[in-house]
């Protein structure tokens, strides 16, 4: 018997992988071959290797809309002086811009990107602290948290022995000793990362249209070095998932190597312009992090960090356990990790939760955490930190990858 696979096209920024069954060609594959590694990475090659005219209708579209959106993001630099690379800008605001001093013109660029990633909170009216979480100890007290997650050593646990007793049921650990001879425990500092990518551009968040905001790396290290910035309730924090494709920053990527654990990943076969955003440099100051959510596509994932530490909190795939549920409105959530750690955290841990209790756990320099598909989870940074994560697909999940990214993408 055979099963179809519809062709993989792009959706127009050459990053994402979209699986369109109305308009590919299909090909039939056997689904016996689907279930070993060699089989599923065929089926995954042979999908890209049939891309559907939609696609390339969908990239003009897509390319439209970012010329579009370029010309009046130009257009308003022009008006403003605000483009940060171009420190002089053009126009009259741009003349007034090139008398400011480098401070200055930097207190600018980071007032403009508060602005832009959180459009609903007024910079100057100072919106950014109203909840005073920086001047409150228990925002950042890991006192009573449990260690819920296993710890295991890269150097006794085997990769056969890692599938079968964390990847195959889905459990998350937490793994040492496996980034050892990385020169990113070295090099990746805030000083010496300002040095080699001072005017690189990193993304520090996203506008209301989901384009991306990127600052100057020079900037970003006076925004997490500075206290009176530090004092935001939740800061702003790199999470790049460009790094590895920009010529600026691709130097990055001679810094770690993927565990061995994680070498398999099939979304690999379908090649680096084709598949999903799948890398992210992560770095980000107290009270940052990511709000609870799952994992795209049924992929897991991994997360190394390199300093600092980091609080976890992880469910266990439940049915009927929903995002109503992790963040129910009425309660003050904003979208912001912080926020939902003071309010949401303590509803799931009380006694009278209806719903598996939650997984605690503190990563620290040097671990790696090995989040499985189908976790709900939320990341609180307790401290300045430095990471880099990847999401991957291996054959001990493909059947339910392939499943979701057929129907998704």
């Amino acid at each position: 018997s055979t099963m179809t696979v519809a062709g993989v096209t792009s959706d127009g920024d050459g990053r994402r992988c979209s699986l369109d069954a109305a308009t590919a060609p299909d090909i039939d594959v056997p689904k016996s071959s689907a279930k070993s590694t060699d089989g599923a990475r065929d089926l995954i090659c042979a999908a890209a290797a049939e891309p559907a005219k939609a696609g390339k209708a969908d990239k003009e579209k897509a390319d439209g809309k970012h010329d579009k959106k370029k010309a009046t993001t130009d257009s308003k630099r022009m008006n403003t002086g605000d483009d940060d690379g171009d420190e002089g800008g053009g126009g009259i605001a741009g003349d007034k811009d090139a008398k400011l001093s480098s401070l200055e013109r930097c207190e600018k660029r980071l007032r403009a990107a508060k602005r832009a990633t959180r459009s609903e909170l007024s910079v100057s009216g100072g919106e950014w602290i109203t909840k005073g979480y920086a001047a409150d100890p228990g925002v950042l007290s890991a006192a009573g948290l449990g260690d819920d997650v296993p710890r295991i050593s890269a150097k006794t646990v085997t990769l056969a022995e890692f599938i079968e007793r964390f990847e195959k049921p889905r459990r998350p650990c937490i793994i040492t000793d496996a980034m050892t001879d990385w020169p990113a425990n070295d090099e990746w500092t805030y000083d010496k990362l300002n040095i080699r990518f001072a005017g690189h551009k990193f993304k520090v968040g996203s506008d209301d249209d989901g384009y991306a905001v990127r600052l100057k790396f020079a900037h970003i290290h006076h925004y997490v070095t500075d206290p009176a910035h530090m004092r935001d309730d939740s800061p702003m924090y790199i999470f790049d998932g460009s790094f590895g494709d920009k010529e600026g920053s691709q130097p990055l990527l001679q810094d770690y190597t993927v565990p061995d654990y994680f070498k398999e990943d099939l979304f690999q076969h379908v090649g680096e312009k084709r598949r999903p955003p799948y890398r992210w440099l992560v770095m980000g100051p107290p009270r940052s992090g990511s709000s609870v959510h799952i994992d795209p596509l049924a992929t897991s994932a991994w997360n190394a960090l390199i300093s600092g530490h980091k609080r976890w909190c992880l469910f266990p795939p439940t049915p009927g356990l929903e995002k109503p549920h992790l963040k129910p409105k009425g309660i003050g959530l904003d979208g912001e990790a912080v926020t939902w750690f003071r309010n949401m955290y303590p509803r799931a841990a009380a006694a009278d939760w209806a719903w598996p209790r939650p997984m605690d756990a503190v990563q620290r320099p040097g671990e790696i955490m090995f989040v499985p598909d189908g976790w709900w989870h939320a990341v609180l940074n307790l401290d300045h930190t430095v990471a880099v994560t990847q999401n991957y697909a291996s054959s001990a999940r493909f059947d339910k990858v392939w499943r979701v990214t057929k129907r998704g993408r």
